[in-house]
């Protein structure tokens, strides 16, 4: 199987196309997508989206693409443009018919470490491990895409390809049931972040209003 992951952005979108095959651990390529900083942002969107068609042909045994989650903290400005660049990447992995699967930061540590509020030295010292690196990448975003395309292959353990989820057979281990636990904090930060983002838009929508008034 390989596993294209994908760390969000707009400035920087990390990238790392692994070989997952009897268990074993294969990068293929990583890097990072950059636009320019001061540039006209629809124009960001679309450098998005040409480097990342340029990877995908590249790149055409692609079986499926894991990318993070829509996570933020209170500044609404820059979520809103993640938003924008996520929907740009999901919209040209769509376009390839490879099939996307999202996981949170938590999720992502929990699959990798076990423990999902691992700090950032735990699963780098995993990651190396895992792909058999002497030196991880110098830019985190694309460590943290490898660290995706890794969780897809881990939470596989938990969770069917077709979406079947092995929590709800009678019996799990000791480590599904921290995951379990995990998923339910995940749910309530996901509801948080939808709120936030309503509000913004919400925000967003007065402003125009009153300026056009």
């Amino acid at each position: 199987m390989v596993i294209l992951g994908i760390d969000p952005g707009f400035g920087r979108i990390g990238y790392g196309i692994i070989n997952f095959s009897n268990n074993q651990y294969k990068i293929l390529e990583y890097g990072c997508i950059t636009t320019p900083e001061n540039s006209y942002f629809p124009k960001r969107l679309n450098k998005i989206e040409e480097d990342l068609e340029a990877i995908l042909l590249r790149h055409k045994n692609i079986d499926v693409a894991s990318i993070e989650d829509l996570y933020f903290n209170t500044n609404t400005t820059t979520a809103i443009k993640v938003a924008q660049a996520r929907g740009v990447i999901l919209n040209t992995l769509s376009k390839h018919n490879i099939d996307i699967y999202e996981y949170t930061p938590i999720q992502a540590k929990q699959a990798i470490v076990g423990y999902g509020r691992a700090n950032k030295h735990q699963v780098m010292d995993m990651l190396k491990r895992f792909l058999k690196l002497e030196n991880m990448p110098k830019l985190d975003d694309t460590a943290d895409a490898l660290a995706l395309a890794i969780c897809h292959t881990q939470y596989n353990r938990y969770t069917e390809f077709d979406g079947t989820d092995k929590s709800k057979k009678k019996s799990y281990t000791k480590l599904e049931e921290i995951y379990i636990k995990e998923s339910q904090k995940d749910k309530e930060l996901l509801k948080k972040r939808d709120k936030m983002i309503k509000k913004a838009l919400e925000k967003e929508k007065n402003q125009r209003i009153k300026k056009n008034a």
